[in-house]
């Protein structure tokens, strides 16, 4: 798990509201964690073409940045049915893993930090 791949930070779009419930649990878990077994995840380069495709113009959803070596759980690229491949984590995400929370610059179409 510790490759170069897993060097690079990934990114999971949340609804705002899911992850501010993982803030109170102390642990992230997305719906598709009990559906598919699996977070999805992206590469930074991934981030917009995958919010641009799900989640379009919503302002009510942030972009957790991720340190994936960080994870007790296993991280697998897996190839989507669009040919591309992208990180899965598999179990929940935390908080101590998440490194920034973002938000989505439409405008832009680019990352923003909360933090800043």
């Amino acid at each position: 798990m510790k490759s170069d791949q897993f060097a690079e930070m990934i990114y999971h779009i949340a609804e705002q509201k899911e992850w501010l419930e993982g803030v109170e649990l102390g642990s992230y878990r997305a719906a598709s964690l009990n559906s598919e077994g699996f977070i999805h995840c992206s590469r930074k380069d991934q981030v917009m073409e995958v919010a641009e495709r799900l989640f379009f113009e919503r302002t009510d959803v942030v972009v957790l940045e991720i340190d994936p070596q960080t994870l007790p759980v296993e991280v697998r690229y897996e190839t989507a049915p669009n040919g591309k491949s992208y990180p899965h984590v598999f179990g929940e995400i935390p908080l101590q893993a998440v490194r920034r929370v973002l938000v989505l610059d439409w405008m832009n179409h680019t990352l923003g930090d909360l933090s800043a």
